[in-house]
């Protein structure tokens, strides 16, 4: 049997799996070439402070939680209504915003090791807040997104998985991403095609694709634990020109099922909507 690395060291899995390629076929789809929204996302993790404190102490404080981020956000997934639901009826308000930072609030050195114990590089960039902030596109808009992993409080690499798409893998690269350097290592002939990108510990990766699917389609990671502290997003897609490109209503049993509910509500304790 061959000497296999061992399971902490990564590398020989990122430089196998970075240069894998798609095949190229008449009948495949292509990478778009143009683009018309770029979005720029740093995962990390940061602090919010316990109960309804607007301060507190950082660097480990039994003060905070700690939380998952995109672009220091951390998401919050509302218990009481389903997102679909409230953006098919043109009801969001109260319970999310289109307003999802398409930037980091700031710029700093996102791989720097010293970010990852507590001390005083990280505690200026700990604080994070939570909202659910969503990022709407129309249909047919042509995304390049690049996902940089951080050091901040973590040394993860992190599997990001997008509901609804398939996506163009352009590039994967280890340090903090620079546009100028990086874009000439994009591959736009025959790049992967997944749905689950690995952003490469203290590394990026760029993906591009069409928003050619109409609905609400979540971003995350696929670490369960990462998950849980809500490292995540919801695209919003909206309708296109024509009925095969518009989202189907809802089927007439889900108004009746509603209904039943408000029913149930009146006569019992009321209890929470839950999204299929």
């Amino acid at each position: 049997m061959p000497i296999m690395p061992n399971q902490h060291n990564t590398m020989p899995s990122y430089y196998f799996h970075a240069n894998l390629t798609g095949l190229v076929h008449p009948k495949h789809r292509r990478v778009p070439m143009h683009v018309d929204e770029r979005i720029f996302i740093i995962l990390g993790l940061g602090t919010i402070c316990r109960g309804r404190n607007t301060t507190c102490k950082r660097q480990r404080s039994l003060e905070t939680i700690k939380v998952a981020t995109m672009n220091n956000v951390s998401f919050t997934h509302p218990n009481t209504t389903a997102l679909l639901e409230r953006y098919y009826d043109g009801t969001p308000e109260g319970v999310y915003m289109e307003d999802f930072p398409v930037r980091p609030p700031w710029p700093y050195n996102y791989t720097n090791p010293a970010l990852i114990p507590p001390g005083p590089l990280e505690e200026v960039l700990e604080p994070t807040f939570k909202a659910t902030k969503l990022k709407q596109f129309k249909y047919n808009t042509s995304v390049e997104i690049i996902i940089q992993s951080s050091t901040l409080l973590m040394s993860d690499s992190n599997p990001m998985h997008l509901h609804g798409y398939d996506v163009f893998l352009l590039a994967q690269g280890l340090g903090n991403f620079n546009a100028k350097r990086d874009i000439r290592k994009f591959n736009d002939h025959n790049p992967q095609l997944k749905n689950t990108i690995l952003v490469p510990r203290g590394g990026w990766a760029a993906v591009r694709f069409i928003t050619d699917n109409p609905g609400m389609w979540y971003l995350h990671c696929h670490f369960e634990f990462h998950i849980i502290m809500d490292m995540a997003t919801a695209f919003i897609v909206e309708d296109g020109s024509t009925p095969e490109t518009s989202l189907p209503p809802p089927p007439p049993e889900f108004k009746r099922f509603k209904t039943y509910n408000m029913l149930i509500s009146s006569v019992h304790k009321p209890v929470q909507a839950i999204c299929c």
